[in-house]
């Protein structure tokens, strides 16, 4: 991979990793802040929301810990190297999912 492709990806992770950071303290910001409510209809509405934000915060948590992974990669110079077989993971992979630590093949046996 040639050193401009390098630095766009390392950039658009850098990019996301800063939009999740802010809306995970968001979320949580936001649930610590809710107020019980007096009606039961109402209490339940708010613990359901207040659960898809808890799940949603999870999956974006998630999703850091990939891309924080991923820059670390950059970093140490294995980025784009499947960390299961070794082989370079294809660039259009990469360009569509940069956080990826792995290839197709190998995402593939891990998934089924």
């Amino acid at each position: 991979m040639n050193a401009q492709r390098m630095r766009r990806l390392k950039t658009l992770l850098e990019i996301r990793q800063h939009e999740l950071r802010l809306s995970i303290e968001h979320h949580q910001q936001y649930a610590r802040g809710v107020e019980p409510e007096p009606d039961t209809v109402d209490q339940a509405a708010s613990r359901s929301e207040k659960e898809s934000l808890l799940q949603r915060s999870n999956q974006e948590q998630q999703l850091l810990r990939a891309i924080d992974s991923a820059l670390g990669r950059i970093r140490d110079g294995t980025y784009g190297k499947c960390l299961s077989c070794g082989k370079q993971i294809d660039g259009r992979r990469l360009a569509a999912v940069p956080s990826t630590p792995y290839c197709i093949p190998c995402e593939e046996v891990f998934e089924r």
